[in-house]
């Protein structure tokens, strides 16, 4: 079972894998991405592996304010907030939880069995709870 700092890091390498697309999208290269981030290219691709220890709040918003990017999406992804430099925990997911969204996730399930499984979770979603 994940610890809530294996989730911020998992959080956190998705955020930097779609940062720099973007940016490429835009022409820039990992060299571009490192002049204006200040953040070396080794350093923002082992965020994108999730190969990190936290890393430092001033670096991350270097790295958001260089790629022009909000930096509330990244320390949310980190599990930090303006006021607070510490992850909160994550909340506790019941096994089968975890099961169906690692398989929604796996890159092996066909799509055609995660569209079913979608369909499940979005018709028990707009179920309405019984008031007691």
């Amino acid at each position: 079972m994940p610890t809530s700092q294996d989730v911020n890091r998992d959080r956190f390498s998705r955020f930097v894998a779609r940062a720099p697309n973007t940016a490429r999208d835009r022409g820039m290269t990992d060299r571009d991405i490192a002049a204006a981030t200040g953040v070396n290219p080794s350093t923002f691709h082992r965020w994108q592996r999730g190969d990190f220890r936290a890393p430092g709040i001033d670096k991350v918003r270097a790295f958001c304010a260089g790629l022009d990017i909000p930096p509330q999406a990244a320390l949310l992804a980190l599990g930090l907030t303006e006021g607070r430099t510490n992850p909160e925990p994550e909340p506790t997911i019941e096994p089968d939880i975890r099961t169906i969204l690692r398989r929604l996730a796996d890159p092996n399930v066909p799509e055609d069995h995660k569209q079913a499984m979608r369909t499940v979770l979005r018709m028990l979603a707009q179920q309405r709870v019984p008031s007691s």
